[in-house]
């Protein structure tokens, strides 16, 4: 058979498949009928075999060409469209389409051209934007019949490969064909609009478009207008358009409420960043990750903690305090800005409703608490977590530790070790580690040199870090030669 003949010829390209293969990888729109019987094969098993075919050899031409002569199937424009949905490759699929249509007596119906416009709409090549804006105009000078995914697909494209003189245009046609853009494509050109700085023509087109001569307005458009305002520094002016959308019955979303967060962060309004997040709450839009950290951040920079202690409230009454990236963050930003004592009362508020806090964010906690002479609260947090075995043994005591040697008391560094299990599972590389640097930092060369040497009985090495940390040691006077035999000893570790 001479199917048999085109795998062979298709073994020959390098690419390893059985003729199983070929015929079961396809998805074609075709009817095949083999010379010797008259058996139809599915369709489908055609169509995955030319697309596979398509998109693994450059060779496919010729192969396709057999294919089709041994099986005595005839490629449709119905069995075109279908292949050009499987093949995911931009260039292949237009070399495809190119192929079918220099074949005498093949033509391209409406269908085959709209999935071929779709296929170069996939990646932000500006050459395959201009290629469908092309067979787009093609379509329509054959007089087929054009639909909105057509023009929507192509306005989008030119739009993210930054082409608005060649979108503006066409939206123009488009509109005057019946069609309005997609929500994504008025995003899209109107980004583009106001990032190329053509803001004159960014801000005649959002006008149409809440004139209701472009679709409907839509707060997801309505951001991109906003938010090119904050950027400008003109919080009032995107508050007004804000407002103005909302008052005609649209429902702002999350990131209209983030848009409007981050320009009072920016012109550092913080009576207006706090009304803004109580409409946000008041409307039950749901504040995600990005809107809770601008908002604690900001806060906590500009140090008005009755403003954080009044939102703090009112995300109580509406549900939403006990939410665990709220303590989280609201945590990390405290200690980051120095508000020390409210972050520990927040952490022990978060570990008694059941919230496990992160290793990252305990350790930045008791550090700070620590370096900030707060040990006895210091204390109280490690010993509320263990309660509530909130974070592994070992780490909740490496925590506090390190917060204890950065900020010099070793001598309470001492007394938690005496009641620990230092060989056992509440202590592990990582602490040793952080007592060894405490005792350098210290300037105390005995204890070191003691800790160095239980580390090489427990069968630990220091971290790269301690070389650095004794080499600044050692060149201390106060350190003396003791300095020295410490540094050695870590040395042959």
């Amino acid at each position: 058979m001479r199917i048999s003949k085109i795998m062979a010829r298709f073994q020959n390209t390098g690419i390893s498949i059985s003729s199983s293969d070929l015929l079961q990888r396809s998805s074609f729109h075709s009817t095949l009928h083999f010379n010797q019987k008259e058996e139809i094969l599915p369709t489908n098993v055609v169509v995955r075999s030319i697309a596979y075919i398509v998109q693994k050899t450059e060779r496919w031409d010729s192969l396709l060409k057999e294919l089709c002569l041994a099986s005595s199937s005839e490629i449709t424009p119905s069995v075109a469209v279908q292949v050009l949905k499987r093949i995911k490759k931009p260039d292949a699929a237009l070399k495809f389409f190119q192929w079918l249509d220099a074949r005498e007596g093949f033509s391209h119906d409406s269908l085959s051209y709209s999935a071929i416009i779709k296929v170069l709409s996939k990646n932000r090549n500006p050459s395959n934007a201009s290629t469908a804006d092309s067979l787009l105009h093609t379509k329509i000078d054959l007089g087929m019949q054009v639909i909105r995914a057509d023009y929507d697909l192509v306005l989008r494209q030119l739009a993210v490969v930054r082409r608005s003189d060649a979108a503006l245009p066409l939206l123009d046609e488009m509109v005057a064909r019946g069609f309005n853009p997609s929500v994504i494509s008025c995003r899209a050109l109107l980004s583009e609009l106001f990032r190329s700085r053509r803001e004159d023509l960014g801000w005649e087109f959002f006008a149409r478009i809440l004139d209701g001569k472009i679709g409907t307005p839509r707060f997801e458009i309505v951001n991109v207008a906003m938010k090119n305002l904050c950027v400008k520094r003109d919080l009032h002016g995107a508050l007004e358009l804000f407002m103005k959308v909302k008052a005609e019955n649209y429902k702002p979303n999350s990131e209209s409420f983030n848009v409007l967060i981050k320009g009072c962060c920016e012109k550092g309004e913080v009576k207006i960043l706090c009304e803004v997040f109580k409409s946000m709450l008041d409307d039950n839009v749901k504040p995600d990750s990005y809107t809770v950290n601008l908002l604690i951040k900001e806060l906590c920079r500009e140090g008005k903690p009755e403003f954080g202690n009044q939102l703090f409230n009112h995300m109580r009454r509406v549900g939403w305090i006990d939410r665990k990236f709220v303590y989280a963050q609201l945590v990390d930003s405290l200690c980051d800005y120095g508000w020390w004592l409210k972050a520990f009362k927040i952490f022990v508020k978060m570990v008694r409703r059941g919230h496990h806090p992160k290793r990252d964010s305990y350790d930045n906690l008791v550090r700070r608490l620590c370096t900030g002479g707060r040990v006895n609260e210091a204390f109280e947090a490690k010993d509320l977590t263990l309660r509530k075995g909130c974070l592994p043994v070992a780490d909740i005591h490496n925590g506090l530790i390190d917060g204890l040697c950065l900020s010099g008391r070793m001598d309470l560094v001492e007394k938690l070790l005496a009641k620990i299990d230092v060989r056992g599972s509440e202590f592990d590389s990582r602490g040793y580690n952080i007592v060894l640097r405490g005792y350098c930092l210290s300037r105390n060369a005995v204890e070191a040199a003691k800790w160095a040497e239980r580390m090489r009985e427990a069968g630990l090495k220091p971290d790269g870090e301690l070389h650095d940390v004794l080499a600044a040691c050692v060149g201390d006077r106060g350190m003396g030669d003791e300095a020295v035999e410490v540094k050695a000893c870590v040395d042959e570790l």
